[in-house]
């Protein structure tokens, strides 16, 4: 084997060891939100080891990666990347950050999660791309599973707060799966059975969580497959066994009825637009360019609050005016720059058309979605770097 097939090898283990290691971890993740919001207990056991192997693991990968892909993906995509990294680690020093703080350096807001976008170099390669859509199907039935267990040993409690508490880390990951794979998985007849089970787990999962965004994102995916679907007839006819069977799940196990009468109880109420409305009147146009650094709030009546769900205006406020129009460029005029291409593949369509759900989600389609060191924002910039491999070598 020559020193090239070496790295590359040395590559594709280090990142799927990064991407199994943060799949494991969602169970922990998931217990230890159930653990901090009913108990106020927020501790790691030795399971955080999984959290540490995951991320030393993807930091290598892209330190290997970002070197070596610099032939295979225009300057300006290598220019607003590394501009973006310089930035918010310079944004991150001088707003009183501490490099040797592991929970602040691999922050939303610290350079540990903006290191790991460099994971959008590792999709030039065909065959570690090909394994990375069997990765995606073990994910999903692994989080289908956890999901399974929960359902059956815990319920979905009685109010909102509690489903969320026990379910919201599956559903936020499954939401960035599960669009991605069931579009993909269209043209394989023998794993339509996972198609499906996985459309079926996510809307599930929303229904649970009572998370209306979710569920607005797994109908426009059923509007993208119909659009693409020849046979429109038995398309009808499969979605509409597929409505009966959910509906007779709702009607006859406790655990959804109860959640879509809490959904439906939750009717139009709407807080994020009181949410913005209160950031907007509060904002100091000067940190909008440069950035408010790590601990920049906003009074909410009588607290003080840190975050906000629209993720643009969020970079914005904490991180400036650069990190914006680097990563919009990256994960928005570029993917759709490709999408108006002729000509397009279909699994180019679809990867363009995740990034679009993306996008939006980050505009505040999708309560939870923000650039993170989680798994579901590992496996969105790899697919967002295959768009831009294909984009950069002109390839459709």
């Amino acid at each position: 084997m020559d020193k090239e097939k070496q790295i590359e090898r040395i590559v594709s283990i280090l990142l799927f060891m990064g991407l199994f290691f943060n799949l494991f971890f969602t169970y922990f993740a998931q217990e230890r939100l159930y653990n901090y919001l009913t108990f106020g207990n927020n501790s790691l056991g030795p399971e955080r080891f999984l959290r540490i192997f995951s991320v030393i693991a993807i930091f290598l990968t892209v330190f290997l990666t970002i070197f070596r892909a610099r032939t295979k993906y225009h300057f300006s995509i290598f220019f607003a990347y590394l501009l973006l990294v310089l930035y918010i680690s310079l944004n991150f020093v001088f707003s009183g950050g501490d490099i040797t703080n592991m929970t602040e350096f691999m922050d939303e807001k610290g350079i540990g999660t903006w290191v790991c976008l460099g994971l959008l170099f590792v999709s030039y390669n065909d065959r570690r791309y090909k394994f990375f859509k069997t990765f995606l199907i073990i994910g999903t039935l692994f989080i289908s599973l956890l999901t399974i267990y929960s359902f059956i040993d815990f319920g979905v409690g009685m109010w909102r707060g509690q489903a969320l508490a026990k379910y919201r880390v599956y559903a936020v990951n499954m939401i960035w799966i599960v669009p991605y794979l069931f579009l993909t998985l269209k043209t394989k007849k023998k794993l339509q059975w996972v198609r499906l089970f996985i459309l079926a787990m996510g809307v599930i999962l929303a229904l649970v969580t009572q998370t209306r965004s979710f569920l607005i994102i797994y109908f426009i995916t059923l509007v993208f497959d119909f659009y693409h679907t020849k046979n429109k007839t038995n398309y009808f006819i499969l979605l509409g066994v597929g409505i009966i069977g959910i509906s007779y799940l709702i009607v006859n196990t406790e655990i959804l009825s109860s959640s879509l009468e809490l959904l439906i109880n939750r009717g139009t109420d709407d807080t994020r637009t009181k949410q913005i409305a209160v950031f907007l009147s509060q904002l100091n146009f000067w940190e909008l360019i440069t950035g408010g650094g790590l601990n920049v709030s906003y009074r909410a009546g009588y607290e003080e609050a840190y975050y906000i769900d629209n993720q643009w205006l969020y970079l914005l406020w904490w991180g400036g005016l650069i990190p914006v129009l680097c990563y919009f460029y990256l994960s928005g005029v570029l993917p759709i720059k490709m999408l108006l291409k002729k000509n397009l593949s279909y699994e180019t369509k679809v990867e363009c058309f995740v990034l679009i759900l993306w996008l939006l989600a980050l505009l505040g389609l999708a309560i939870y979605t923000t650039m993170t060191i989680d798994l579901f924002f590992f496996i969105v910039t790899i697919i967002l770097g295959r768009v831009l491999y294909k984009l950069s070598n002109n390839l459709l």
